[in-house]
């Protein structure tokens, strides 16, 4: 799979080189390092996927301005990194529509996450844009199927087994679905995935996951035991669940 390349603006060296070291440590491709005054100019040039963006750059630029102008010319997400910035600032950044706000310091979890929502929504926006009568296929995020769903991973769409799946767990307005070796961001809620995942196999047994009864180890007094690791049961849900099983 290619990987994922990313620009970064940021005039501070020391904050960019480290930000390029956390880049290659989470699997992506540093396009380009850039002070911000010639960010436009590298965009055309490297043509990145995402561009990650000091919201105070200093300059006749700043981010905010250089962010109104990726929005303008380029289709490409961009999220702004920002240690402090006052009302005003926000105000202005928050009508350019960025795809997301890193605080800094940011940990390499959160960076991540940001960067994987943010090529999410563009590809599906995107996606979605192409689709203009009945003649083409419509758009789904993901496709169920009998025994496996299909989940959208960056430029690929990939099979996912029902019998691989160990639980899914919520995060804000999406998911993460968890097999033994792999743990996928989808554009939908825990709710949405208690529709689309088979009721026999999938039991909501917290607010914030649900279990594969047949990946299930053990039971403990406030927690499921996969292979993988735990997952907490909350109390509203502790009965239902114990009632699938047959416990002697």
């Amino acid at each position: 799979m290619t990987k994922p390349k990313i620009l970064i603006s940021e005039d501070e060296v020391i904050i960019a080189e480290d930000l390029a070291a956390s880049l290659e440590e989470l699997g992506y491709e540093t396009c380009a390092i850039d002070a911000g005054e010639d960010t436009i100019d590298m965009i055309r040039e490297t043509q990145p996927d995402l561009v990650l963006l000091d919201i105070n750059l200093r300059g006749s630029a700043d981010g905010v301005d250089i962010g109104s102008r990726i929005r303008e010319e380029f289709k490409i997400p961009f999220i702004y990194l920002t240690a402090y910035a006052d009302h005003a600032t926000i105000d202005r950044a928050k009508k350019t529509e960025p795809d997301g706000f890193l605080v800094k310091p940011f940990d390499e979890k959160s960076l991540r996450s940001a960067i994987e929502i943010a090529l999410y929504k563009h590809d599906s926006s995107q996606k979605n844009g192409k689709e203009t009568n009945g003649n083409q296929l419509e758009h789904k995020e993901q496709e169920v199927t009998s025994d496996y769903i299909f989940v959208k991973v960056k430029h690929r769409i990939i099979k996912v087994h029902y019998s691989d799946i160990l639980w899914v767990e919520a995060y804000d307005n999406y998911s993460f679905i968890v097999t033994a070796d792999q743990k996928y961001l989808v554009s939908s809620t825990l709710k949405d995935m208690e529709h689309k995942l088979p009721s026999q196999n999938f039991v909501r047994v917290h607010r914030s996951y649900i279990a594969n009864l047949d990946k299930i180890e053990a039971l403990e007094e406030n927690s499921v035991v996969f292979s993988k690791g735990d997952v907490p049961i909350g109390k509203s849900y502790k009965k239902a669940l114990m009632s699938k099983f047959n416990i002697i």
